[in-house]
């Protein structure tokens, strides 16, 4: 029996246009009323999902639950009530900032209530003012940030360049920094232990929920430890050839489709 659902969100519970589709949010909402919980699982920060919280029934909500950061925040939706938190140590982020400012790449730094975004694109700056989120364009260095740095993302759209990249930069940061890859176009950077396979492993640890209980769905690699970690693994039918080895259950369908829909139906007692 599985009773919890931990869920990516782009290219697996959204659409294109960054909603969830009507057969996912009815999917969503019948496995609640089961008493079965439906948790997000995000690299965002937790005040980009606001919408997306709203449209899946977990907004500001006791007892709803939220991975952010990739893991690295793990909430309580009712007032964003801080469970879990660890960031990035500033000597690590600087290295990466560094490595990013040398390359001329984009390059995205979360704190815990807001994105400033260097060398900025304009992909990147039109998705921030879409997703209603706190951002800040920046034309200085990384020291101009005071608060604690959630997480980083270097971004190119050459998914060949960024796996060089990582073997670059990971012999430099000695170990204290988890490097993953996500939406074809990102270099996530967290600090080392963190990931949403923790995340996951925290939450159900922390309501009592056996692991085996939990489902997790994804589609790229910074989804994989949560596929591996959960009783049961699933991936979108867009997934990468290397994400579908490792997961338990590949979907018929795509993320537009109503993937997340597929697991509940096939998984979760349906929507009836």
């Amino acid at each position: 029996m599985y009773n919890i659902l931990f869920s990516d969100l782009d290219e697996t519970l959204l659409d294109q246009n960054g909603q969830v589709p009507e057969i996912n949010q009815r999917a969503i909402e019948a496995m609640q009323k089961k008493n079965k919980l439906f948790v997000i699982a995000t690299g965002r920060s937790y005040n980009m999902i606001y919408d997306i919280q709203k449209q899946v029934h977990t907004y500001n909500c006791e007892k709803q639950y939220s991975l952010c950061f990739n893991g690295g925040l793990v909430i309580e939706n009712k007032g964003n009530h801080v469970l879990y938190f660890k960031g990035l140590d500033k000597k690590d982020a600087r290295i990466l900032f560094d490595e990013g400012q040398k390359r001329g790449l984009c390059m995205l730094v979360f704190t815990m209530e807001c994105c400033y975004i260097f060398n900025a694109d304009a992909y990147e700056v039109e998705r921030k003012k879409n997703q209603k989120a706190p951002y800040k364009v920046m034309d200085g260095d990384l020291d101009e940030i005071q608060e604690d740095i959630a997480k980083m993302l270097l971004m190119k759209r050459d998914m060949d360049y960024l796996r060089d990249l990582k073997a670059s930069v990971e012999p430099k940061l000695a170990g204290h920094v988890a490097l993953s890859f996500s939406s074809n176009r990102y270099m996530e950077c967290n600090a080392a232990g963190v990931s949403k396979g923790a995340g996951l492993a925290f939450l159900c640890d922390y309501l009592q929920i056996p692991v085996s209980e939990a489902i997790a769905i994804g589609d790229n690699y910074n989804d994989i430890s949560m596929i591996q970690k959960a009783g049961l693994g699933a991936c979108v039918a867009s997934s990468h050839a290397d994400i579908k080895q490792t997961a338990d259950y590949v979907c018929e369908k795509d993320y537009a489709e109503g993937a997340v829909a597929e697991v509940i139906e096939k998984f979760m007692g349906g929507v009836k």
